[in-house]
């Protein structure tokens, strides 16, 4: 929101687009390692726990180290690649962050294992507070440009990467050191097919953004980059779930349980309470995705919201966090081949839609329709491992409720929005709550029971 609006449209994605690169290759070089805490750290005594934190630590200092040095040397390469000649110093300015980052990878999983979570709280804000001090300040401050933002940002990645190694010891750090048993060769054979579908999966979440900075420039890139996002409190909520149900469903995938009995009713809590608190959201934004554009990053990136409303269609699958039960269950090839197929179809048919149709719309569009596909292919190995319809891997009849009377709702509010013009910074606060209000009210005959969710946040009572 800040660099949108002191940066040019042309620095600003300058600055998107290192991010992309590093995003990009961040996947090839963590070989599907991080959740190798999630799958082993539950099914390991506790006195070889710090020797398999320490080792698959130390790999990642490896795998950072030679993702610095490549990042620096072929610099000029990905420049030339993405047509942007000021990308190559950028790059180098920013290539010790890979060295810094990746021994963090992991940190969710040791955390959640021990029960640990409010540390990863305690980390995650202090490292985000970080981030946002070290890059925004130079540019506020000091008018700074995007390569003063890149130098902020890797003196945060320095101080985060301290904060991290500190933490990743905490849990056992008066545990005893015993030679874990989980050979590295365990490990690879556990996590190469993972590696092999994080490949796959770099070319579904690169494709679209390659495609866009290629053939239609910085300017449509950026306007792009600030519409193509999710939501950040659905990653929050998506990625505590997932975060915490990893080392539950390895746990009781190792203990051989009776799935459908003990899985299946945590699969389907998760699901509902998910959707109780992102689905209401999600058709909000959708409705006043112009304005939340505007407001975020000004007027100039009006644009945007074509992209957030498209990126939003994929934004409702986002509550069925379908990896770490596939990985527990030893599906990995399945996970694999899904993020194969999908990223094929991906390639071509972007290709396809940009010759014919010239459009950086139809790529988004493109990117949907893929992404849904993955999700259902995803959800139809869940169906199968439950023994159940694909129909009853989803609380329809739950969805159905959030989703008619938010749409009906949100529908007169737009329209009494469009007749009456209110500045945007009015428009957004006055319209969520009177939304919020009626949604709320009719919840009860409704039977959504939000009350399931807040009493354990107030009381800490086991969910």
């Amino acid at each position: 929101m800040i660099l949108s609006r002191y940066f040019l449209k042309e620095d600003y994605g300058t600055y998107k687009q290192v991010l992309y690169v590093y995003n990009t290759l961040l996947t090839i070089f963590t070989l599907g390692l991080p959740r190798a805490f999630s799958f082993y750290l539950p099914r390991v005594p506790l006195d070889e726990a710090k020797n398999l934190i320490k080792k698959l630590t130390n790999m990642f200092f490896l795998l950072g180290s030679v993702f610095s040095l490549l990042l620096f040397i072929f610099s000029p390469q990905i420049a030339i690649l993405l047509k942007n000649p000021e990308l190559e110093p950028a790059l180098k300015i920013f290539s010790p962050v890979p060295l810094l980052m990746l021994p963090t990878m992991g940190l969710e999983g040791i955390l959640s294992t021990f029960r640990r979570t409010q540390f990863l709280t305690i980390y995650t804000i202090s490292t985000r507070i970080l981030m946002l001090l070290c890059v925004a300040l130079p540019v506020i401050v000091f008018k700074g440009g995007y390569i003063q933002a890149i130098v902020g940002f890797v003196i945060a990645s320095f101080l985060s990467f301290v904060l991290a190694l500190y933490f990743k010891n905490l849990p056992v750090r008066n545990a005893g050191n015993e030679k874990c048993r989980i050979s590295y060769n365990e490990i690879f054979k556990f996590s190469f097919p993972l590696l092999y579908a994080s490949l796959w999966g770099i070319l579904i979440s690169s494709s679209d953004q390659f495609f866009i900075s290629r053939y239609f420039g910085t300017k449509v890139f950026a306007e792009f980059s600030n519409g193509w996002l999710q939501l950040p409190f659905i990653g929050m909520i998506t990625g505590a779930c997932a975060t915490v149900l990893s080392p539950l469903y390895s746990k009781l995938a190792h203990e051989s349980v009776d799935q459908k009995k003990e899985i299946y009713p945590i699969w389907m809590s998760v699901l509902e309470k998910s959707a109780k608190l992102i689905y209401p959201l999600l058709v909000y934004c959708w409705f006043f995705s112009d304005d939340l554009m505007i407001a975020l990053y000004g007027k100039i990136y009006e644009n945007s919201s074509i992209y957030f409303k498209i990126k939003l269609v994929v934004n409702l699958t986002s509550i069925m966090v379908y990896a770490p039960l596939i990985i527990s269950i030893g599906k990995i090839k399945y996970y694999r081949d899904i993020h194969m197929y999908t990223a094929l179809c991906l390639i071509a048919l972007q290709y396809i839609g940009i010759v014919i149709f010239k459009s950086p719309y139809v790529v988004a569009i493109i990117s949907v329709i893929c992404s849904l596909g993955m999700t259902t292919a995803g959800l139809l190995l869940i169906a199968k491992y439950f023994n159940v319809k694909l129909s009853q891997t989803l609380p329809l009849k739950i969805l159905l409720k959030i989703i008619v009377p938010s749409i009906l709702i949100l529908s007169i509010l737009r329209l009494l929005f469009n007749i009456y013009s209110i500045n945007i910074f009015f428009v957004l606060p006055i319209s969520f709550t009177i939304y919020t209000v009626l949604y709320y009210c009719l919840s009860f005959p409704l039977k959504l029971n939000y009350l399931s969710i807040i009493k354990p946040l107030i009381f800490k009572t086991k969910i």
